[in-house]
């Protein structure tokens, strides 16, 4: 699962950073903030294929799941996004990308006063959810494939928004659970715009271009960034 990224760069970064030729900023500069703790029901940008930048709700149900009353969506899981009830439309109309700096991912660890694990005997027992940070060791922006019911009217109705899509975690990135959001190279993401892509192609994309365990770095960060309204740069400090 991903449900906490931060996106504090500036949209040029992002835009120029991934090549973009002619990109649009279709967002009121004047309301965004730098989102150092960005999360579901907030508004990140999202770059669409006609190179456009918009601020779209992460968060996602379409009318059929209103109606019976099922619940919203936040994340799409990479193998089985292409036939899922939620998101088989969505993977082949909808894909758009998340630029981000990093992400946030928690694992229950022995607790100590200074946030540290401690293996002692007596402090087995005495559990804490210590929240870590993970960005590219180039510390470059990255690209987090996504699925947007917004199309590029840029029309927002109740229910509509996006969802990240995650793959497996593989080996040696952080051991917290076996998700992890499905982070692009600047190439790979742009093909993943690519709405005449074939879906075979899209397919091994998904499932093998998802950049590996080793460009990634993660640290120990304070436990600010559990309160959502909590945004400033402290937040992805490494703890001393």
């Amino acid at each position: 699962m991903c449900n906490r990224i931060s996106q504090y760069s500036q949209p040029l970064r992002y835009a120029g950073h991934l090549g973009l030729a002619n990109p649009v900023m279709l967002f009121d500069a004047a309301d965004r903030r730098l989102g150092y703790n960005v999360g579901p029901g907030m508004h990140p940008l999202a770059i669409y294929p006609d190179e456009s930048i918009r601020a779209i709700h992460w968060g996602y149900r379409p009318p059929w799941a209103v109606a019976e009353n099922l619940p919203q969506t936040i994340n799409a899981r990479a193998e089985t996004a292409a036939t899922a009830r939620y998101f088989r439309t969505l993977w082949r109309t909808g894909r758009v990308l998340v630029p981000a700096d990093g992400w946030f991912e928690w694992r229950v660890e022995a607790a100590t006063e200074t946030g540290a694990p401690d293996t002692s005997p007596a402090s087995r027992d005495i559990k804490e959810r210590q929240p870590w940070y993970v960005r590219l060791k180039r510390d470059e922006p990255m690209y987090i494939a996504a699925l947007s019911s917004v199309g590029e009217t840029g029309r927002q109705t109740e229910g509509m928004g996006m969802v990240l899509v995650t793959a497996t975690a593989d080996a040696g990135l952080i051991d917290v659970h076996d998700r992890r959001p499905l982070v692009l190279a600047p190439q790979a993401a742009r093909r993943w715009l690519d709405p005449s892509l074939p879906l075979r192609e899209l397919e091994l994309l998904a499932r093998k271009d998802c950049v590996p365990a080793s460009e990634f770095a993660w640290y120990r960060v304070g436990g600010d960034v559990n309160r959502l309204l909590a945004d400033e740069p402290g937040l992805i400090e490494a703890l001393a």
